[in-house]
């Protein structure tokens, strides 16, 4: 499959989880090439976020729809003043494994994940909870600029309060050198092009000529950490040919690995 020479991954995100996902691939003998065509920030306006925090005992769940609102909501100072051990702490919802182990990784509680990820049935799990009707349930969804509104709309309809003030921003980037992907796939000399995100698979078309993944299509792998963005990779053009079946960064690493036949080596 690589002529002898290493096997070349494109990971399309350069931050979190995408590093994480270079680095356990380099680690294992691939060779990497990060194209970052998704990029993170802050809000720029946080005093909503803080305000909510600063009255979290107010509220029956905080609910965490991506990793990213994990790193963006821990390190404020509100949420580490919380006694997170207290039975009068607000539950935790995660929307997936990712994210459970974004709050794994700072101690903190998970009390909710749905067996299925994604926010909607996070929502659906939320609201069973409550044996389907939550009057007078708050519930805080720190949430990314560009977040879907349907979670909160279900948790609405249940007759939950929603407050969701926006955590972190998602932008667009034109990263350098990012034309000769295309070249490059059609000249054999990419094995796999990786996607961490729907956001991911939408920036790197609209960067693409005709503003789909066509080109990539049946030309390398297309590497997916899970449905969501899978269904995003298909309607661009760019069906996933390995998905990562436990939807975090190191099972899509494992995928990948197995896939180019580098699995059978060990991490330093």
């Amino acid at each position: 499959m690589t002529g002898g020479r290493a096997p070349r991954v494109v990971v399309t995100e350069g931050e979190g989880p995408g590093l994480r996902l270079a680095a356990r691939l380099r680690e294992s003998g691939a060779e990497v090439r990060l194209l970052p065509v998704v990029t993170h920030a802050p809000s720029p306006d946080l005093a909503a976020l803080d305000a909510a925090l600063s009255s979290l005992d107010g509220y029956s769940w905080v609910a965490f729809t991506s990793a990213r609102a994990v790193d963006a909501v821990c390190g404020r100072p509100a949420w580490t003043r919380v006694e997170w051990s207290s039975p009068m702490r607000p539950r935790v919802a995660a929307v997936g494994p990712m994210t459970e182990a974004a709050l794994a990784a700072r101690a903190m509680p998970v009390d909710l994940r749905p067996a299925v990820p994604g926010a909607l049935a996070l929502a659906d799990a939320m609201v069973a909870e409550a044996s389907g009707s939550m009057p007078g349930r708050t519930v805080l969804w720190p949430r990314s600029d560009i977040a879907n509104s349907e979670f909160a709309q279900v948790l609405t309809a249940a007759g939950a309060t929603v407050v969701m003030p926006v955590a972190y921003c998602t932008r667009a980037n034109r990263p350098e050198g990012f034309e000769r992907l295309a070249i490059d796939v059609a000249a054999g000399r990419v094995d796999a092009v990786a996607f961490l995100s729907p956001s991911a698979a939408a920036n790197l078309a609209a960067l693409m000529p005709g503003g789909t993944l066509v080109c990539l299509n049946g030309a390398t792998l297309i590497a997916s950490v899970g449905p969501a963005t899978s269904a995003a990779l298909a309607a661009l053009g760019a069906p996933a040919g390995l998905e990562a079946p436990a939807r975090t960064a190191g099972d899509l690493a494992s995928a990948l690995l197995s896939y180019l036949g580098l699995s059978g080596r060990q991490d330093p």
